[in-house]
C-alpha cells in the first residue's frame, strides 16, 4: 500500500494524521517556550510594532482618513521595513504625506461580531483558530480543482470580487468573518509585487475596520498578536526562524495546530463564550470531515462533549459518512444519542441520510423517508372528514387540499382515490421502500407530539414565530437534492411529477413552515430548480433536445470514431470565440451540458463536436469534460481497436487529452478533479497504469489539481 501511494506521488500527511496529545508537563514547556517566543517576536519582528508605536498621531485619529490607497502604500512601506530595505521612520513619512491629504475616500461602516465583548487576547486566539481551518479550506478547494491557480502562481482580482484564486480566497474569508488581525497580515504577506487586490476592496477593508482611532488600535493590536502567534508556532513546533505569514501557516500541521491553539483558548483567563467555542469546534470537526479525517472530528466532538452535546449541526457531521456509507446502524446510533442528549434532528439530519440511500442505490428507502414529512403538515379536523360515523369521501378525494390549497397531512386509513406522488410514497409499503423501524417510529413519534397541543387545544392558532418549531420539514436543499437522484436514475415520470407538486405548494407552504423567512422559498430559487427539471429531461429525452435545437447530428458519411477528430478538436480548443458572438436561440447552460452528457455516454463524438462548435459561448469545463468522456468511452467500448490507442501518429491516447488540455489552459479552462479523475479511472479500468503516473506527475507540474484521496480511491 505504502508503495503504491509513494509510486503514485501522492503524501498522506498533515490532514490525514491523528494528533496525538502531549503529556501535561511537555505540554507546559511549549506552553511557557511559545510565550517567551511570543514576547520576542511581538518586540523585534513584529512588523505591526512600526505603527502601534504613532498609534496616537494626529493622522490616525481623524475619521475616514485612512483609505485603499493609503493602505496599499503603508503595506509596501512595513514590507520594506521587515526586510531592512528602509528605516522604521518611514512609517512617519507616510503618516505625513496622508496628513496632508484632504482626501476622505468612504462612510464608515460599524463592525459587529460576537467576538466585541473579547479582549484583545481572547480575539487573537479566536483568528488563531480561525486562521488554521480556513487554511484547511483553501488546501480541500485546491484538491479539489476550484481554484484558478495555485499557490506561486500568479493570480489577480477584479473589484467584480473573483474570490476563487487561491491566494485570495484566504483574504476573501478574513474580511467576511470579521478577522481583522488575519486579514491584515495576509495582505501585508501576499501584497508584494502586484496588487491582488482592488482599491476598491480596500477601501471597504478601511470603512469596516480602520474608520476611527480605536478600530484602528484595535485591528492593528490584532495584526501584532496574530503575527506573533502564528510565527512563534513555527519556532516552537518546526524550529523554523521563518518571519514569513503564510509560509508559516501554509507548512503548520493545521488540524493539531487549530486542536491546540483551541484548547488553550478555552483556558485563557476570563473565558471565552461557550456559544464561540462550540462555533469554532464545529468548523474544525466540518474540515476534518471533508478532509475524510474522522477520527480528528470524534476527538473533537468528545473533548468538547459539553458544548457539542445540544448540537445538531455536531452530530449531522458525525452522521455523514457514515450515511454515505449506508452504514444504517451508525446513523441509528447518532440519532438514539441524540433522543438522549434531547436534541431533535434537524433538515440536514434527514437529508443527508436520504442522500446516502440514493448514493448506494435505496432511491425508493429515500422517498419513503422524504414522504413521512407529510405527517408534519396541517392536519384536518375529524369531524371534517367523518360525520356520524360515515366517511365524507368527497373531502377525500380532493387531493386533500382545501380552497387554500394547502397540502394536508394524511389521515390514518383514509387516502385520495388519486393520490398525488408523495402520498403513493407515503402510502408504498412493499419491499423496496421499506426504511429502518427507528426512523418510522422517531418520526411518526416526533409529529404526535408536535400536533398533541393543536389536537387538546391548547394552540389554537400559529403565530409568525412559531412557525419554525416545525421539527421537520423538507428545505430547497432537500427537495434538489432528490430531483438529482430522480433524474440520475432515469426517472422521468416521477421527476416531472415532484416538481409539478414542488411548485403548487412551495412558494406558499413549505418555505414558511420550513422557518426560511421567504429566502429559500424565493422565485430565483424555484427557477434553479426549474432548470435542474430540464436538464435531466433533455438528458433522458431525445424529443426534448430536438425542441431545443440539440439534435443528433444524422450525417450518415461522417465516421463515427473520435480519432478522425483529433485535429478539428484541437483547433477548436485553440480557437477562442468573439467576445461579441451571440448565438440565435440559445438553450439553458444546463440544458445545453446535460444534452452532452447523453451524447457523450453514448459515445457520439460528431453530435458532441458539432455542438460545441454551434454554441463556442457555452463551451466551458463542463461541456470539455463531457468530450473527454465521450473520448473515453469509444476507448472502453472498443479495446482492440489500435487507433483508439493511438489517434495521431505522433500522440497515443493519453498524449491526445493532456496536449487538449494544455490548448485549453492557455484560454483559461483548465481541467478539475472530475476530468482528471474520469481520465484516471479509464486507465485504471483498462489495466494501463503505466498512465497514472504520467497523469500524476502532469497534474503536479501544470496544474493547481493534485492527485487526492477520491482518485487513490479509483486505483485502489
Amino acid at each position: 500500500m505504502r508503495l503504491l501511494v509513494q509510486r503514485l506521488g501522492f503524501t498522506l500527511h498533515g490532514a490525514f494524521r491523528v494528533p496525538v496529545a502531549a503529556a501535561p508537563a511537555r505540554l507546559d514547556r511549549l506552553r511557557q517556550r511559545a510565550y517567551t517566543l511570543q514576547q520576542s517576536i511581538q518586540h523585534t519582528t513584529n512588523p505591526w510594532n512600526h505603527v502601534l508605536s504613532h498609534a496616537r498621531h494626529p493622522a490616525l485619529a481623524t475619521p475616514g482618513m485612512i483609505t485603499g490607497f493609503w493602505l496599499i502604500r503603508l503595506l509596501h512601506r512595513l514590507q520594506k521595513i521587515h526586510r531592512g530595505q528602509i528605516p522604521s521612520t518611514g512609517v512617519l513619512s507616510w503618516l505625513a504625506h496622508m496628513s496632508s491629504s484632504n482626501h476622505l475616500g468612504y462612510a464608515t461602516q460599524r463592525s459587529s461580531h460576537h467576538t466585541d465583548a473579547l479582549s484583545i487576547e481572547q480575539r487573537a486566539r479566536v483568528e488563531l483558530v480561525l486562521a488554521h481551518i480556513y487554511v484547511l479550506q483553501v488546501k480541500r478547494e485546491i484538491a479539489r480543482g476550484l481554484h484558478t491557480g495555485a499557490r506561486g502562481k500568479k493570480v489577480s482580482w477584479n473589484s467584480a470580487g473573483d474570490m476563487r484564486a487561491t491566494q485570495v480566497a484566504l483574504i476573501g474569508k478574513a474580511f467576511n468573518h470579521e478577522c481583522p488581525g488575519l486579514l491584515l497580515n495576509l495582505l501585508l504577506d501576499w501584497n508584494t509585487g502586484a496588487t491582488l487586490v482592488s482599491t476598491q476592496f480596500l477601501d471597504n477593508v478601511c470603512a469596516k475596520y480602520l474608520a476611527d482611532s480605536a478600530r484602528i488600535r484595535d485591528s492593528l493590536d490584532a495584526g501584532r498578536q496574530v503575527y506573533a502567534l502564528v510565527i512563534s508556532e513555527a519556532w516552537v513546533n518546526r524550529g523554523s526562524r521563518t518571519t514569513g505569514f503564510i509560509d508559516a501557516l501554509w507548512a503548520a500541521d493545521n488540524f493539531e495546530m487549530a486542536t491546540r491553539a483551541l484548547a488553550e483558548l478555552q483556558q485563557l483567563e476570563g473565558g471565552v463564550g461557550g456559544s464561540i467555542i462550540s462555533s469554532l469546534a464545529i468548523q474544525l470537526m466540518q474540515c476534518a470531515s471533508m478532509a475524510s479525517n474522522m477520527p480528528v472530528a470524534s476527538q473533537i466532538f468528545d473533548r468538547y462533549r459539553l458544548l457539542l452535546n445540544r448540537s445538531p449541526a455536531a452530530y449531522n457531521i458525525l452522521m455523514h459518512p457514515k450515511a454515505l456509507a449506508y452504514d444504517i446502524p451508525g446513523v441509528v446510533a447518532i440519532l438514539k444519542r441524540m433522543r438522549i442528549n434531547d436534541v431533535c434532528p434537524d433538515s440536514v439530519t434527514w437529508t443527508t441520510i436520504m442522500n446516502g440511500m440514493c448514493i448506494n442505490g435505496r432511491i425508493e428507502a429515500a422517498m419513503k423517508l422524504f414522504a413521512l414529512h407529510l405527517d408534519f403538515l396541517p392536519q384536518r379536523r375529524s369531524n371534517d372528514v367523518v360525520s356520524n360515523g360515515v366517511v365524507n369521501k368527497d373531502v377525500v378525494n380532493k387531493d386533500v387540499v382545501n380552497k387554500d390549497n394547502v397540502l394536508y397531512a394524511p389521515m390514518r386509513g383514509f387516502m385520495p382515490a388519486v393520490p398525488n406522488l408523495w402520498q403513493q410514497w407515503y402510502a408504498n409499503n412493499t419491499k423496496s421502500y421499506s426504511i429502518h423501524s427507528y426512523f418510522a417510529n422517531l418520526l411518526r413519534g416526533m409529529a404526535a407530539h408536535y400536533h398533541e397541543p393543536l389536537a387538546s387545544g391548547r394552540r389554537s392558532r400559529r403565530s409568525a414565530d412559531s412557525l419554525i418549531t416545525v421539527p421537520w420539514l423538507p428545505t430547497l436543499a432537500t427537495h434538489k437534492m432528490l430531483l438529482k437522484h430522480l433524474g440520475r436514475a432515469h426517472r422521468i415520470q416521477e421527476l416531472t411529477a415532484y416538481y409539478a407538486l414542488l411548485k403548487q405548494y412551495w412558494p406558499h407552504q413549505y418555505s414558511q413552515w420550513s422557518g426560511s423567512r421567504g429566502r429559500a422559498g424565493d422565485d430565483s430559487g424555484l427557477r434553479g430548480v426549474e432548470r435542474l427539471v430540464r436538464g435531466y429531461l433533455a438528458q433522458n429525452m431525445p424529443e426534448l433536445r430536438n425542441a431545443y435545437g440539440l439534435g443528433s447530428d444524422v450525417c450518415a458519411d461522417a465516421s463515427p470514431h473520435y480519432y478522425d477528430y483529433c485535429e478539428r478538436i484541437l483547433d477548436l480548443a485553440s480557437k477562442p470565440y468573439a467576445l461579441d458572438y451571440i448565438a440565435r436561440n440559445r438553450p439553458d447552460r444546463i440544458v445545453f451540458n446535460k444534452s452532452l452528457v447523453a451524447y457523450a455516454l453514448d459515445g457520439d463524438i460528431r453530435t458532441v463536436l458539432s455542438l460545441m462548435e454551434k454554441h463556442p459561448e457555452l463551451s466551458d469545463i463542463a461541456t470539455w469534460t463531457e468530450l473527454v468522456r465521450c473520448v473515453l468511452t469509444q476507448i472502453q467500448a472498443s479495446p482492440g481497436d489500435v487507433r483508439m490507442l493511438q489517434p495521431l501518429a505522433s500522440a497515443d491516447w493519453l498524449a491526445f487529452i493532456l496536449d487538449l488540455e494544455q490548448r485549453l489552459a492557455l484560454r483559461g479552462i483548465r481541467f478539475t478533479q472530475v476530468t482528471f479523475g474520469q481520465v484516471i479511472q479509464s486507465a485504471v479500468q483498462r489495466s494501463d497504469f503505466s498512465a497514472v503516473p504520467r497523469i500524476v506527475e502532469h497534474m503536479s507540474t501544470n496544474t493547481s489539481v493534485r492527485f487526492n484521496i477520491d482518485m487513490l480511491r479509483m486505483v485502489l
